[in-house]
């Protein structure tokens, strides 16, 4: 499997703490996305006023999100 960008960039700056669940959920999703998965995203709260527009546009572009409630 080809590693991305950004699975380079986890893999070298977070390495601390957490970062293993962050690499590894990466990995997970990307798995499920090659496996013609589909992701929901809900929002709630300050969260849904936090400008994620601009990332979430390029994951609906990119087919990485399907549905937003």
């Amino acid at each position: 499997m080809k590693t991305s960008g950004i699975a380079k960039f986890i893999r070298h700056h977070y390495r601390h703490f957490n970062a293993a669940a962050l690499a590894d959920a990466a990995e997970g999703y990307c798995q499920f996305l090659k496996n013609d998965g589909k992701m929901m995203i809900t929002l709630a709260g300050a969260m849904s006023t936090a400008e994620l527009g601009l990332s979430l546009a390029e994951m609906i572009r990119r087919d990485k999100v399907h549905a937003i409630t």
